[in-house]
């Protein structure tokens, strides 16, 4: 039976790849068996080498002819060249039994018969026991889901779908390649629609970061003027950037934040900048939490004491050093009367004493203020005055923090404070106690003040520091309302202020869940007109807090609490906030945050899918650390060499044919695939709102209908919120993308 499907014997063997002398009564290059006919040495097509009980399976790069001529044993007659055909394959994985699995253990020797693929090898190669048709009844496995999902078909063999393993996938990240106009963006739409169409599907969480602005529509339709509804199984939420749709904009605010996230947002620079505004963020969210303005203070005298005495023990200290401290700390304990008698039995007089004697002295030895920079080294006298003062009163501030519970409150604490505070009262408070003085701070701190200042009062960063000419009022469990709304999970009838105290459009994600939303399976947060000074921090602060979540969750919800909230996280154009860094650059805080998430996502529940037509530009360690590709059509060659710098070398033949597919078709390949393969994808039904514009269809247009320019103007100066109506030519161009697939 073998020798039906035997179509030749292998000639060469390398550590990756196979060549293979076709045998001559090949005349047309096809084997006719009792399957029908089938043709030999296709391109991405498979074929069997049989090694003892195993069968090992190669995938076809290369058919060529190969012109040799004999010379006669005595070199005296050299017959005419005779050529012979031969492809060559690269060998991908390994059937032993009736179980298939990526990658060999053994290798074929030289005239190792190599036979046809059979339809009985597809079916373990595809899969095929496990079908992901939507309708399909077909019961959970708990155990594992299998290649279910489909992905799309085999255009080189016919009936066989190309399946994934949702688990693999996602797990282990995903990255979708191609050229604009390839496809990408409808087959992430038409992925989803895949897993969402399957009966047993009953809830997911994917999050798009939608940085074009075309996603809705692949899983809502709309419906006039009446707004949108789901399609099908797809319960979707769009959150729009636009600002002028204040019932449903999306607000991200500024006290979830982490210190990072300040610091590269205000762009504060080392040495005093950053200091300074760390201890300004540490300042400002102690309040929110009881007893938060103890530890603060207590934190800060400490640190400050510590100092002072530090001083007396380290030779180069100068008189002006000692007198900065004492005067910076003592204006800060001006207003403190109340907390320092929450910490020191006498109100903090013995401090407050302490700190003026030693100021006094220190002033003493410095002289006049033009001549600070030549005073003098510590005296011994003014040394022993210091440790004399303090050393009691270090010694009662650390046994006070020993016996008081006091929450632990840092600059990343999630907390609220008021914007206006924050700018007038505590970047203050934390210039006047910074070591070399508040003059000098001021001064070295004035390009970041004016930053601060320039962002608060920029209409265009609303949406993360609320109304510029107002202030934000702090809603009630506001942290875990954003995140229920941004990852799609219904209401949890948590405690949440009232209308009258947080009222209605402040914090559309509030308005949400207050209205008792009954959750999402994808959320769509349409980026497309956010300010792209600010791209970056936001959709880092959307990555962060969704991963920080996740981690807690794994810590604090118990034994099996961890991965048991899988996300999948969609970053559309990803080069667009995750660029590998080049030199002369700031680090950017989104490529930091997606790096880690694709380092340790995977041990959260926390998948990417990330989605770009550059990837040369890409981050390395992002696009490294996924274990399955869906490239499209790459024709730059400098992404195309970057890929395969990032993909096994073994694919490196399989990956010449990228600039030559067609739309809708991809190379599929990775350690979460069964095996590479060429496929067509499922097509997206509806598509994603990415179709080519019809330039033809509009020139032939009989006297068109101009656009509502002064309308769309309007709306765009603030000056209204209302949205145009639709015209002639908008249904036209709608009806004419319908079939177009080239997302």
């Amino acid at each position: 039976m073998a020798s039906d499907f035997e179509i030749g014997r292998i000639f060469a063997v390398d550590t990756a790849q196979v060549t293979i002398e076709l045998n001559a009564d090949l005349k047309a290059l096809t084997r006719t068996t009792y399957e029908g006919a089938q043709e030999v040495g296709r391109i991405n097509s498979y074929i069997i080498i049989p090694v003892g009980a195993r069968r090992l399976v190669a995938m076809v790069t290369r058919v060529f002819l190969a012109e040799e001529a004999e010379i006669s044993a005595d070199r005296t007659m050299v017959t005419l060249p005779s050529a012979s055909r031969r492809m060559k394959a690269t060998l991908i994985g390994t059937i032993d039994g009736k179980a298939y699995t990526q990658g060999i253990t053994v290798f074929p020797v030289l005239d190792n018969p190599v036979l046809l693929v059979t339809s009985q090898y597809l079916q373990i190669i595809f899969d095929q026991q496990c079908v992901g048709m939507g309708e399909e009844s077909q019961k959970p496995n708990l155990n594992g889901p299998g290649f279910c999902i489909r992905l799309g078909d085999s255009p080189i063999f016919e009936g066989f779908s190309i399946q994934v393993n949702p688990d693999s996938l996602f797990g282990k990240h995903i990255a979708i390649l191609g050229s604009t106009g390839s496809g990408k963006s409808c087959t992430i739409a038409s992925l989803i629609q895949s897993i969402l169409s399957r009966q047993d599907i009953k809830r997911t969480h994917f999050v798009i970061l939608d940085t074009n602005g075309e996603y809705r529509s692949a899983f809502q339709k709309q419906k006039g003027s009446e707004g949108w509804e789901n399609v099908g199984n797809s319960k979707c939420l769009c959150i729009p950037s636009d600002a002028q749709r204040r019932a449903e904009r999306l607000i991200i605010p500024y006290w979830f934040m982490n210190a990072d996230d300040f610091v590269r947002l205000f762009r504060a620079s080392p040495g005093i900048q950053r200091p300074v505004l760390l201890d300004a963020l540490r300042l400002a969210r102690s309040p929110a939490v009881p007893q938060g303005n103890i530890l603060q203070l207590r934190q800060l005298l400490l640190q400050d004491l510590h100092r002072l005495i530090a001083h007396t023990e380290e030779s180069g200290k100068t008189s002006a050093e000692v007198e900065d401290i004492a005067r910076g700390c003592t204006r800060y304990l001006e207003d403190k009367d109340e907390i320092l008698k929450e910490i020191f039995t006498d109100g903090g007089d013995n401090l407050r004493k302490a700190l003026n004697e030693i100021a006094g002295k220190a002033r003493h030895l410095v002289g006049e203020p033009d001549v600070r920079r030549f005073s003098k080294p510590l005296p011994l006298d003014l040394q022993q005055s210091i440790k004399s003062n303090l050393q009691p009163i270090l010694q009662s501030l650390i046994g006070a923090g020993s016996t008081r519970p006091i929450p632990q409150v840092s600059a990343d604490s999630p907390l609220f404070f008021g914007k206006e505070s924050f700018k007038r009262e505590y970047i203050e408070k934390a210039m006047r106690r910074d070591e070399s003085g508040g003059a000098r701070a001021r001064e070295y701190c004035a390009t970041m003040l004016m930053r601060i200042y320039r962002l608060l009062e920029d209409k265009r960063f609303e949406f993360l520091f609320g109304p510029v000419d107002g202030e934000w009022q702090e809603p009630l469990n506001s942290l875990a309302t954003f995140l229920r709304d941004v990852i799609g999970l219904s209401n949890g009838n948590q405690n949440m202020s009232p209308e009258s105290e947080v009222r209605q459009e402040v914090f559309p994600f509030y308005d949400r869940q207050r209205s008792g939303t009954s959750g999402h399976n994808v959320v769509i947060l349409d980026l497309s007109l956010l300010a792209s000074e600010v791209l970056e921090n936001a959709t880092a602060l959307i990555g962060r807090t969704i991963l920080e979540f996740l981690q807690r969750l794994g810590e604090y919800g118990g034994e099996n609490a961890r991965g048991s909230l899988p996300i999948v996280l969609i970053l559309e154009e990803a080069q667009n906030y995750i660029r590998e860094m080049r030199f002369g650059e700031d680090e950017s805080i989104s490529r930091v945050v997606f790096e880690r998430i694709a380092r340790e996502g995977r041990k959260y529940g926390l998948g990417l899918v990330v989605a770009s037509q550059r990837p040369s530009e890409l981050s390395k360690t992002v696009l490294s650390q996924c274990n399955s590709f869906i490239v499209h059509r790459l024709q730059n060659p400098e992404d195309l060499r970057y890929f395969k710098e990032i993909v096994p070398e073994i694919y490196g033949p399989l990956l010449n044919q990228l600039p030559a597919l067609a739309p809708q078709t991809a190379l599929v390949l990775g350690e979460r695939v069964r095996a590479p393969a060429l496929v067509r994808i499922r097509e997206a039904r509806p598509i994603p709102r990415s179709r080519d514009p019809k330039f033809y269809k509009y020139w032939i247009v009989d006297k068109p209908q101009d656009p509502k320019v002064e309308e769309i103007c309007k709306i765009w100066e603030g000056k209204t919120a209302e949205k145009p109506e639709r015209t002639s030519t908008d249904a036209l161009t709608e009806k004419d993308g319908q079939g177009d697939i080239n997302g």
